[in-house]
């Protein structure tokens, strides 16, 4: 094994959580080959008081407290576990492997940014639905919808009982103006289903739009009238139909500012809708979201 500088100061793990184990010998089959079965196992090589173990160990130990069972962070000291270390054939310090399926997914030496070892968690870690819509996304940035259906339809007969899967077929349906089979896909769905308010509400706006003047005939209308807030709302309306939420938002905004209680507060049920339109986490929401409350208060 490659040498190493040591460091007076020490890594405190008494306070670390479950998600957080120390390996030997005797427990490596059950505590990182059968676990990872269920999760992945990260292991973490490391001697104590070793400088470059040091300074990884507190990054490793945040990431483990923060995904939050998402993987397990078993740590190996080298100095008692030489069979390990010769057997995974550790040469240096730092050095982390990864066990997925009781098989080795990655193996790093040196020292990893917090950064790196995020992003590798996070594609370890992710559910097959966020999966999917990474996936799903990726081809409608290439403006492939057919392709994201087709993926969607897939996914769904591979399985049928996965609510979320429908829900998001039923939002890119709407899209494609298949609002019919939409309907019929919702109706299949429990009424708590999560996100199912997604799709729905992007039908009550495609349905909105449908008898509304033309876009380009409302943008006419509201730079002639600033003040009409019927017509700005026409107009956030139809700019979410076609797609343009963050232009909604803004048309929202200013009804807001010029009378936040117009109609019983329309412009604030409005600006919610889209927000679950958006979905959870989305960072347009967030944004949005915080703007509406300022203007509230």
């Amino acid at each position: 094994m490659v040498g190493y500088a040591l460091s007076t100061g020490s890594i405190n793990y008494m306070n670390a959580s479950q998600n957080i184990i120390e390996v030997s010998v005797k427990d490596f089959q059950q505590d990182v080959v059968e676990k990872s079965r269920q999760i992945p196992v990260m292991l973490e090589f490391y001697a104590p008081g070793a400088a470059p173990s040091e300074l990884q160990a507190p990054v490793l130990k945040k990431l483990a407290v923060e995904f939050n069972g998402k993987f397990l962070l078993a740590r190996v000291n080298v100095q008692e576990n030489q069979q390990i270390v010769q057997q995974l054939g550790v040469r240096t310090l730092p050095t982390i492997k990864i066990i997925v399926n009781a098989q080795m997914a990655h193996d790093l030496e040196g020292e990893q940014t917090e950064t790196q070892l995020r992003e590798l968690l996070e594609s370890l870690t992710m559910s097959p639905i966020e999966r999917i819509r990474e996936q799903i996304n990726l081809l409608l940035l290439a403006g492939n919808r057919q392709g994201a259906i087709q993926m969607l339809q897939e996914a769904i007969s591979q399985e049928p009982q996965n609510h979320a899967l429908h829900v998001e077929l039923a939002d890119l349906l709407v899209m494609e103006s298949r609002i019919d089979e939409a309907r019929e896909l919702l109706a299949t769905l429990p009424s708590d289903t999560i996100g199912i308010g997604k799709p729905k509400n992007r039908i009550e706006f495609s349905e909105l739009s449908a008898s509304l003047p033309a876009l380009t005939e409302l943008l006419d209308s509201v730079t002639q009238q600033p003040e009409d807030l019927p017509l700005k709302y026409q107009l956030a309306v139809r700019l979410v139909a076609n797609d343009q939420i963050e232009e909604a938002l803004e048309v929202l905004l200013e009804m807001l500012k010029i009378d936040k209680d117009y109609d019983e507060a329309l412009a604030r049920r409005t600006m919610v809708k889209i927000f679950e339109l958006l979905g959870k986490g989305d960072s347009t929401a967030t944004a949005y979201r915080r703007k509406m409350f300022t203007f509230l208060h």
